[in-house]
């Protein structure tokens, strides 16, 4: 799998005409998780090296389809020359950002499990009810209150205090918490909702 995703890199930057020196210097934070040495991009694109993760192919890729995108709405209709990152890489970095919030935009109030003054609801696994302090980037978020409502019930089943809380954390719509399953309550348990709408 990991080598559909060096074929592509190597794809992309080949189409647009962008080496592995300027790719590594335009494909660093915030629009990526962490910057690649050129040296890591060649290897990736002779094959020689792979991504670490599938989603750390995804992140970088996605810099490819930002750069493809503005490739194609610049005007007058001529190459980009890539080599040019001093120029390039604030516009880069601008496109990616719209272009993210998008297709994957920033919810800033969601709904939060509270446990305790300073704990938040995480996921429940075969260890127990998994917490934390910081509920803005660990904590389950919901952007439905009834979902949340939810997992107050499946809490208290368990004998564990919780509650339900509005509160301000940004957060991405695809990082928001969809159904029971996601947060580790069994298939067969949701059935039992107990009367919660």
């Amino acid at each position: 799998m990991t080598t559909e995703f060096n074929y592509k890199l190597k794809a992309g930057l080949t189409g647009l005409g962008c080496s592995a020196l300027s790719f590594s210097a335009l494909a660093v934070p915030p629009i990526t998780n962490r910057k690649l040495s050129s040296q890591i991009v060649s290897q990736i694109i002779a094959g020689a090296k792979e991504f670490d993760s599938a989603d750390d192919a995804r992140n970088f890729l996605e810099v490819i389809n930002t750069m493809e995108y503005l490739q194609q709405i610049v005007q007058p209709r001529v190459p980009i020359n890539w080599s040019n990152v001093l120029e390039l890489k604030d516009v880069l970095v601008s496109m990616h950002e719209q272009r993210k919030n998008k297709l994957d935009p920033v919810s800033v109030q969601n709904f939060y499990v509270r446990l305790s003054l300073l704990n938040f609801f995480k996921r429940v696994n075969s260890t127990g009810v998994q917490t934390t302090i910081n509920y803005q980037t660990d904590g389950a978020a919901f952007e439905d209150l009834g979902l949340a409502q939810q997992v107050v019930e499946k809490l208290k089943q368990m004998n564990v205090t919780a509650k339900v809380e509005r509160l301000t954390g940004p957060r991405r719509k695809s990082s928001l918490t969809t159904s029971l399953e996601e947060v580790g309550f069994e298939p067969a348990a949701i059935g039992d909702t107990n009367g919660t709408d």
